[in-house]
């Protein structure tokens, strides 16, 4: 079954009168009568906007999700599955509709096509494994199902909002609230395309690069060494899942937004929705090819520890 938000539960908790606990009662009612009614069920899943019967893809998803998805994120898509506690990082908590590994701009919603290759390559360095294995109509079907899961806790959140700054479920704007959450996911933003084409990686752009990382401050969080702030004890504060969220350990090698240089690119370009680590695509817009030799350094230092090489340390000023 689904579980409701702790928003949900906890609408009209200080409530002090009889009177005033009974309206709240009856709001956070009405709200899951109407999430069951345009969200479907775990049994019986329905696309928010999906006027017809569900769709049986869904269905399908559903089932692909609560055999191989829900033991981590939860049957609700909250991240608390039965071994969620267990993990660290947490399990990815869908109902925000926030993914952090993407090809679009910051702030984005992520292309289908995103969290297929997410599903298919798994997170390294995390306990997200790849499902490659999986047959593509099974991939496909919980990749929807997720973006179901997304809208349904997003819709949650409003119906919510809207209870609490009225005090009312009005059918219209609880329509309106429906039409916007479908529309985010709808009209997708084109993926980040880099602005130059890659320059040739040399231990000049690399060393560029290191350079480049140390001026504008992404050793800051990541370490001059670039192995990350659990290794540095760097507190750059939590995520908006609320949980302490270090930067990454480069040394590592293990990227998990893809380990390609288009995707590294990406990273630096865009940020990583929902953490600290922001966008520099306007820090190196009077000079494109800064992100390249940022790029290249990033690759370089992948190798540290597979190569056997000493950690960097002290900086270039």
């Amino acid at each position: 079954m689904y579980v409701p938000s702790r928003e949900l539960t906890q609408l009209g908790a200080d409530a002090e009168t009889d009177e005033e606990r009974e309206l709240w009662a009856e709001l956070r009612a009405e709200i899951a009568m109407t999430i069951a009614e345009r969200c479907g069920t775990p049994q019986a899943p329905r696309a928010l906007g999906e006027n017809e019967e569900p769709a049986s893809s869904l269905a399908f998803g559903a089932k692909v999700y609560n055999l191989r998805c829900s033991g981590c994120h939860g049957a609700t898509g909250d991240g608390a599955g039965v071994v969620a506690e267990y993990l660290t990082p947490r399990p990815r908590d869908f109902r925000k509709g926030v993914f952090k590994f993407t090809s679009t701009p910051y702030g984005a919603k992520p292309l289908r096509a995103d969290l297929i290759r997410t599903v298919q390559r798994g997170v390294p360095g995390a306990s997200m494994p790849s499902f490659k294995l999986l047959a593509k109509e099974e991939i496909e079907a919980v990749v929807d199902y997720v973006i179901a899961l997304a809208q349904r806790g997003k819709f949650e959140s409003e119906l919510v909002f809207l209870a609490e700054d009225e005090e009312e479920l009005d059918a219209e704007y609880v329509a309106e609230i429906a039409d916007e959450i479908v529309a985010e996911w709808s009209t997708a933003q084109p993926p980040v395309k880099p602005v130059t084409p890659m320059l040739p990686m040399t231990a000049e752009s690399v060393a560029e690069g290191r350079a480049l990382f140390l001026q504008h401050g992404c050793s800051k969080c990541h370490g001059a060494d670039g192995r990350g702030g659990l290794a540095g004890g760097i507190d750059v504060g939590k995520d908006v899942w609320g949980h302490t969220d270090p930067a990454a350990d480069l040394t590592s090698g293990m990227f998990r937004g893809g380990e390609r240089p288009i995707d590294i690119y990406r990273r630096i370009s865009s940020g990583i929705n929902g953490t600290p680590m922001p966008s520099f695509a306007n820090v190196f817009q009077q000079d494109p090819d800064a992100m390249w030799r940022l790029v290249h350094f990033v690759l370089d230092v992948g190798e540290q520890r597979r190569l056997n090489r000493p950690p960097q340390s002290g900086d270039l000023r």
